[in-house]
């Protein structure tokens, strides 16, 4: 990898990781000053998607010649999927339900708009290639232990989401919660999800695989 190509990696994903976490934290001042739940405020996919992508951006600017370990593609794979997913989710699903102003407002636009579209532009036009394999798809096994999380946690310990909901609820989105809606269509939109969690990941191995930056020799 040139020179100049590890300076615009570095450059690049530095920026969107210092813009993740400066945000992140703003975020979790205005809910504790608000009172509300930071244990709810990292059970929500949208949190977690962020702070994956936070993570292996900041990895990227540390390092940009890729890694190539296991722990890495699944921790690269599962940040690029899960923030896709994130913004498809939230433009189809969720937006006509969220009625912020002020601050909130800015971090949900952050997190829900921003960051997906900057991630992807990043791994379209700026990220080296990762080598993704097809293996690398049980990342999966992450957002099948956040719903088995959020089901339970939303079943027996009533953690009163404040969010996406015009009142509190036990569970972070609105298509999750049996009181808001009916068994079939949760069962329904988790496998929508599930669906859509494959198909984004399969993409960007494939995607991966046909890019054209690759990692300088060694």
């Amino acid at each position: 990898m040139s020179r100049g190509r590890r300076l615009a990696v570095r450059g690049y994903f530095g920026t969107l990781a210092v813009g993740l976490l400066v945000t992140l934290i703003a975020q979790c001042i205005l809910t504790a000053s608000e009172g509300r739940s930071l244990a709810n405020t990292f059970s929500y996919f949208t949190i977690q998607s962020n702070v994956l992508v936070l993570v292996t951006s900041a990895i990227l600017c540390a390092r940009p010649r890729p890694l190539g370990a296991t722990w890495w593609r699944l921790l690269r794979l599962a940040a690029l999927v899960g923030i896709t997913v994130t913004g498809i989710v939230y433009v189809l699903f969720l937006a006509r339900s969220v009625h912020l102003t002020g601050l909130a407002a800015l971090y949900n636009q952050v997190f829900h708009h921003a960051a997906p579209l900057l991630t992807l532009v990043g791994f379209l036009v700026v990220e080296p290639r990762q080598s993704f394999r097809w293996s690398d798809l049980a990342f999966l096994g992450w957002p099948v232990a956040w719903l088995v999380y959020t089901m339970i946690r939303g079943a027996f310990f009533d953690p009163r989401f404040t969010g996406f909901a015009p009142k509190p609820s036990n569970y972070p989105y609105p298509f999750l919660d049996p009181s808001q809606a009916p068994l079939a269509e949760i069962i329904g939109s988790i496998a929508f999800v599930f669906v859509l969690l494959l198909a984004v990941g399969v993409a960007y191995v494939f995607a991966d695989r046909h890019k054209p930056f690759r990692p300088g020799r060694r």
